[in-house]
C-alpha cells in the first residue's frame, strides 16, 4: 500500500481524549498508520485540556442559552444537492450555522477561535475532491464533523475504521431510535449541547443545519425540537449511489487508520445506508404537517432555484425572503460557472439499485434504466 502523508488536519485532529481512548479500545489501528495516530494523540493531549477549560468557563452561559426557534434541517442522502442547498440558504444573515471551527475543533471553538480561523483559512484553500466546491470560512459545515470529535456515536467513523468492525457499529448511529435507550439518551445531550453552544455563539439566531444522516432522525429530531421544519431534497438515484460512492472513496482513502474495504463492499453498503435511511425517512416525513415540511427534487430546483426559495420561504412560514433575495442573488450569480461531477453507471451499480430501490423510484417518478442499455466499458464498480 502506498504510504500516506501525515494528516495534521485529519478528521479526528480536534478530538476529545476520552473519545480517542474508547476509539483506540474498540478499533485496531495497522501498523503503516500508526504515525498519524500518533499525531492525532499529540494533537488530542495539547487540545484536550483547553477544550475541558473552555466547557468549564463557558458552562452557566451556555446550558442558560435558549433555542428560541427550533432549527431547520436540510435532509437528503449524501451527494443530493444538501451542500449547495445550504450554502445557498445561510447567505440570510438571519440565520446561523455550524462554522469550519464550530465542527473539527468544537470543544476548542470559542477560546481558540482566532488561531483555529486563521489555521482553517490556510487549510480549506481548494476545492472539495468529490465535487469541485470550495470549502470557506464563511460557508456552512454540516453538526456531523463535529459530532466525531465528541462522542463515539458517530457514523463518520466509518471513514477512520472502515474495515474492522466493518463500520457496521457507526453505521448504525445514523438510527438514533434504533439505539439502546442509554445511547439514545447520550446522543441527545452531546447534539442539544452543541446546537445550545453554536446558538450562544451566533448571538441566538435561528440555526439552519444539514448533515445527510439526519435524514434517518426527522421523528427524533421532530420530538425534541417540536417546532422544526425539514426541507428535504431528494435526486436521482443512480447519480447518489454513484456520487456516494466516490465521496466515501475519497474520504477513506484520505482518512482511514484500517485496512480500506473493497470497491464490491462500498457498493453494497452504501445501497444498504440508502435503503435504510429512506425507508425510515418517508415513514417520518408522512407524519409531519405540510407546514413543517418541503420536499423539493434536486433537477428541479438547479433550474428554477429563486422560484424554489420563495416557495421553501413561503410553505414553511419563515418570513424575510425579499430581505434575505440580495444575498440568495449575490451566491447564485456566484455559482453560474459552476460544473458537476459526470458519471457513468456500471451495470452492477444500475442492478443493485433496482433491486434495493423501486420505493423511491415510485414514491419521486424516477425512471429506471436496465443494465443492457448500458455499454460494459470498465471493470470498476460504480463507474
Amino acid at each position: 500500500m502506498e504510504k500516506r502523508p501525515i494528516d495534521f488536519g485529519h478528521m479526528l485532529s480536534g478530538v476529545r481524549m476520552d473519545v480517542w481512548l474508547k476509539l483506540l479500545k474498540d478499533n485496531k489501528i495497522d501498523k503503516q498508520y500508526w504515525p498519524q495516530a500518533a499525531v492525532i494523540t499529540a494533537e488530542s493531549a495539547v487540545l484536550s485540556p483547553l477544550a475541558y477549560l473552555e466547557y468549564l468557563l463557558f458552562w452557566v452561559p451556555i446550558h442558560m442559552t435558549k433555542i428560541k426557534k427550533d432549527p431547520i434541517y436540510v435532509v437528503g442522502f449524501w451527494r443530493s444537492g444538501t451542500t449547495y442547498l445550504q450554502n445557498l440558504l445561510t447567505r440570510d444573515p438571519q440565520f446561523g450555522w455550524f462554522d469550519p471551527v464550530s465542527t473539527i475543533t468544537f470543544g476548542n471553538s470559542i477560546l481558540l477561535r482566532k488561531p483555529l480561523t486563521a489555521l482553517a483559512k490556510n487549510g480549506l484553500r481548494g476545492a472539495r475532491a468529490m465535487d469541485n466546491l470550495e470549502f470557506e470560512i464563511d460557508l456552512p459545515m454540516e453538526e456531523a464533523h463535529a459530532l466525531p470529535n465528541l462522542t463515539d456515536l458517530a457514523v463518520s467513523h466509518m471513514m477512520a475504521f472502515p474495515d474492522h468492525g466493518k463500520g457496521t457499529k457507526y453505521v448504525d448511529t445514523i438510527f438514533v431510535d434504533a439505539l439502546p435507550r442509554k445511547d439514545r439518551r447520550r446522543f441527545y445531550h452531546i447534539y442539544n449541547y452543541m446546537l445550545k453552544k453554536v446558538t450562544f455563539m451566533k448571538g441566538g439566531k435561528q440555526l439552519l443545519l444539514k448533515s445527510p444522516d439526519n435524514t434517518a432522525r426527522i421523528a427524533f429530531l421532530k420530538r425534541a425540537y417540536p417546532k422544526a421544519k425539514f426541507i428535504n431534497i431528494y435526486r436521482n438515484p443512480y447519480t447518489v449511489i454513484r456520487s456516494a460512492l466516490n465521496m466515501f472513496r475519497i474520504e477513506m482513502d484520505k482518512y482511514a487508520l484500517s485496512e480500506s474495504v473493497s470497491d464490491q463492499y462500498l457498493l453494497d453498503r452504501v445501497c444498504l445506508i440508502f435503503e435504510r435511511v429512506y425507508r425510515r425517512a418517508f415513514r417520518d416525513l408522512d407524519r409531519i404537517p405540510d407546514s413543517d415540511k418541503i420536499e423539493i427534487r434536486y433537477e428541479d430546483f438547479i433550474e428554477h432555484q429563486e422560484e424554489y426559495l420563495e416557495k421553501i420561504y413561503k410553505q414553511l412560514g419563515i418570513g424575510g425572503y425579499d430581505k434575505a433575495y440580495p444575498y440568495f442573488k449575490e451566491y447564485m450569480d456566484g455559482m453560474k460557472d459552476y460544473k458537476t461531477n459526470q458519471y457513468d453507471y456500471a451495470p452492477e451499480l444500475i442492478e443493485k439499485v433496482n433491486a434495493r430501490l423501486g420505493f423511491y423510484f415510485e414514491r419521486y417518478g424516477y425512471e429506471m434504466i436496465q443494465p443492457e442499455t448500458v455499454e460494459k466499458n470498465t471493470d470498476e464498480v460504480g463507474k
